[in-house]
């Protein structure tokens, strides 16, 4: 804060707006809500519709500040590129992905705020005695219809941007749902085999085809409850009648 009023820069006050409201609010709120309610599902939503809500937000708001920054980093993009000739990539790419970072700016920071809550939870979950279950993480229905919304708007050509940017914050909070159903399912069985958990971590973070799957799984879960079923399924097995 000292230093936005000393700089008086509108970079500097994004910065600051983005420590003060997206990390240091949203951390809060979701400590707060996780002791008050300990409803991990009710405080995970809420917090992640924080979430979404300031990344559009922060791009409504310093849309000509973020191109403007775009613009001012384009030298220093090509004076790192430029030692590595075997990429082959020229100025007209380096526009084209400022241009694709500065659309989907939205959906970027959005997607690593979702991504940062769901790891901090984790970490949580360790260090606290409250001991949530990860496993249970259901998103609630309603929040389907945030979904409907941004694909209606992915439809129109006047808010496509708008609507990819937030299909793609809602796939990610899917994509956590569609993680709590396979753990649910394999869970214990990874636990006790670390070296097979790893590898299918990170088999899972460098294969997109697999994220989107997960996510579907996530989304599907909405309508079926999968772990519901199994639950069923399981209770009927073990009934003698």
């Amino acid at each position: 804060m000292l230093l936005t009023v000393v700089e008086n820069s509108v970079a500097v006050w994004l910065n600051a707006f983005d420590a003060l409201v997206s990390i240091g609010l949203g951390t809060a709120l979701f400590v707060i809500l996780i002791k008050t309610r300990q409803d991990v599902n009710k405080a995970l939503v809420l917090i992640l519709i924080f979430q979404i809500g300031y990344c559009f937000l922060r791009g409504w708001l310093f849309a000509p500040t973020l191109a403007t920054i775009s613009q001012q980093m384009t030298p220093m993009y090509e004076s790192y590129l430029s030692r590595f000739p075997n990429l082959k990539i020229n100025s007209e790419m380096i526009a084209y992905l400022q241009n694709f970072m500065l659309k989907y700016q939205s959906a970027i920071w959005g997607t690593l705020q979702i991504t940062a809550v769901f790891l901090g939870l984790l970490l949580f979950n360790r260090i606290s005695h409250l001991k949530l279950q990860i496993r249970s993480i259901k998103i609630p229905y309603h929040i389907i219809y945030l979904m409907i919304i941004a694909l209606a708007l992915t439809v129109m050509a006047k808010t496509r941007i708008w609507g990819i940017n937030l299909l793609i914050c809602m796939s990610v909070m899917y994509l956590i749902q569609g993680t709590a159903v396979l753990s649910h399912f394999w869970g214990d069985f990874f636990t006790k085999a670390r070296l097979l958990r790893t590898l299918l971590i990170m088999s899972i973070i460098i294969n997109y085809p697999v994220l989107v799957l997960i996510a579907l799984v996530g989304t599907l879960d909405v309508w079926f409850d999968f772990r519901k079923l199994n639950k069923l399924e399981e209770k009927h097995e073990s009934d003698i009648n």
